[in-house]
């Protein structure tokens, strides 16, 4: 049988290695598959809790993220130093 590689300007990939990458590109698919119906299942969550709750999807969202990012002190801090800039740059003439 003839072997398979490739020169590229990144150097010569033999047939074990272009054997690896392509396993390596459809691992990389799939996850990408799974992710996607992962952050289509989030959406439906927190649709539903908007829907049952009347609370805007942005809020929930905020709260989901702040909880599994647990910085809920660096969110405040960040919204202070915000609301001082909007009130300075406000008050200059």
């Amino acid at each position: 049988t003839m072997s398979v590689s490739v020169n590229t300007i990144y150097g010569t990939l033999d047939e074990k290695q272009l054997r690896e990458l392509k396993g390596a590109i459809e691992e990389a698919n799939n996850t990408m598959y799974e992710i996607e119906q992962k952050k289509r299942l989030l959406k439906e969550i927190i649709d539903l809790a908007s829907d049952n709750s009347k609370i805007p999807k942005k809020i929930l969202n905020k709260i989901a993220k702040v909880q599994y990012k647990q910085n809920l002190q660096e969110e405040v801090a960040e919204f202070n130093e915000f609301e001082a800039l909007v009130n300075s740059i406000t008050e200059v003439k």
